[in-house]
């Protein structure tokens, strides 16, 4: 038999209106205190008496902390600002510039240029689409990736899609791409006393104009050799510098977007490498979030500036100022598609005022390695002038050209 249609039928809230009559208020019993609480003297007070009650309970004073008010970038006191490598600037390499004391020059040195083309891989083009390909097509790896971003069309929903994740396909390219640098110096003796060290990070404490900044950069990549790189700039250029002047980024402070502290960071004392000396400094955009190029740009002069300062004090000491000699440093920055190279000369750490002599950096036009990559297309717009440039700043003392 089918209960349902019958179950339909009972009327379910007359029957808790019913109950709800009934059981809605609370009933108070009379009042019957056991033998053993009045032998105990325990005092009892009667139910009933407290619900006929219009006693109100006493008002509660709240107390109110205030809450902790950040310091103003007007305020006087003591602050220590910390530059890391998550940091982005507003304005850009010129904040990064004042903040150095440095010098800009729009391409590479004479030095390195003369070294593009001087060495190559036999089938060199088609070893650099194939380490192309296999770190950004040809990996097992499948992941839910990340949400697409159109900075110009912020609303469009892309598709969902899976595959490898964007830090591995930087990572991996960058590897793969220095590997076929070391096939191509491998006719170089002294190719055997450089070394690498992956995950270098330099942690310095400086002073500039007044202010206390700690620069805590990051290089995934680090290239060190026996030998100090040769001076990208003569004696006569530097002395040049004294007539130049750094980036005013009036009204606001080289300081601005840095993180800022009350109390002063660590800084550790880091012991030297293998090989005393730094050569190149790798540096791969493997965050998915978007970075401008100039961003890019002033992230890898401000790395290049704190691991030659870190160079610099383990050389002359911790308080040195005027350099006895100038320390040189190259850097190959990169994300999914774009490379870009600079080097970087510093002549001082004298960074109290922007008179004297300044630091210098010579930086590259951006070149995209391709266009587009994918399982059907493969590669579209392959550029091959990228990895030549990256093999000269490779090969930077090792060719008799270059020392």
């Amino acid at each position: 038999m089918r209960f349902t249609a019958v179950l339909y039928k009972v009327n379910y809230h007359r029957h808790f209106q019913r109950v709800w009559k009934r059981q809605s208020r609370l009933q108070a019993t009379n009042l019957e205190i056991p033998e053993v609480l009045k032998e105990m003297g325990v005092p009892i007070k009667d139910a009933k008496e407290i619900l006929t009650e219009t006693q109100r309970f006493p008002v509660v004073k709240k107390s109110f902390v205030p809450f902790p008010i950040p310091p103003s970038v007007f305020d006087e006191g003591t602050y220590y600002y910390v530059m890391h490598g998550k940091t982005k600037v507003s304005e850009s390499e010129n904040q990064t510039l004042a903040l150095t004391k440095t010098i800009l020059y729009q391409g590479l040195p004479s030095q390195l240029q003369s070294l593009i083309g001087v060495e190559s891989l036999s089938n060199q083009n088609e070893l650099v689409q194939t380490s192309l390909l296999q770190a950004q097509v040809w990996d097992g790896d499948q992941f839910k990736l990340p949400k697409k971003l159109d900075i110009k069309n912020p609303g469009y929903n892309f598709k969902r899609v899976y595959g490898t994740h964007h830090k591995k396909k930087v990572f991996g390219l960058l590897e793969k791409l220095i590997f076929l640098c070391d096939g191509a110096i491998g006719k170089y003796p002294a190719c055997l006393h450089r070394d690498k060290v992956k995950d270098a990070f330099c942690n310095i404490n400086i002073e500039r104009s007044g202010s206390n900044v700690t620069f805590q950069m990051p290089c995934d990549i680090l290239v060190t050799s026996n030998e100090p790189l040769k001076n990208f700039a003569l004696p006569s250029e530097v002395a040049e510098t004294e007539k130049l002047e750094v980036p005013n980024v009036f009204p606001i402070k080289p300081t601005l977007d840095l993180d800022k502290l009350e109390e002063k960071p660590p800084s550790p004392s880091i012991s030297r490498f293998n090989n005393k000396h730094i050569h190149t400094l790798f540096m791969a955009q493997k965050s998915f979030g978007f970075w401008f190029p100039k961003q890019t740009l002033a992230r890898a002069i401000a790395a290049c500036f704190s691991f030659t300062a870190k160079e610099a004090q383990m050389k002359y000491g911790v308080d040195v100022k005027v350099l006895p000699q100038p320390i040189s440093v190259q850097c190959v920055y990169m994300d999914i598609k774009s490379f870009n190279f600079l080097a970087y000369q510093l002549n001082t750490l004298e960074l109290d005022n922007n008179d004297g002599i300044k630091n210098q950096v010579w930086v590259d036009t951006p070149l995209n390695l391709y266009d587009e990559v994918s399982e059907t297309n493969l590669i579209t717009n392959y550029n091959p002038n990228v990895f030549p440039r990256m093999l000269a700043l490779y090969i930077n003392g090792l060719h008799p050209t270059a020392t």
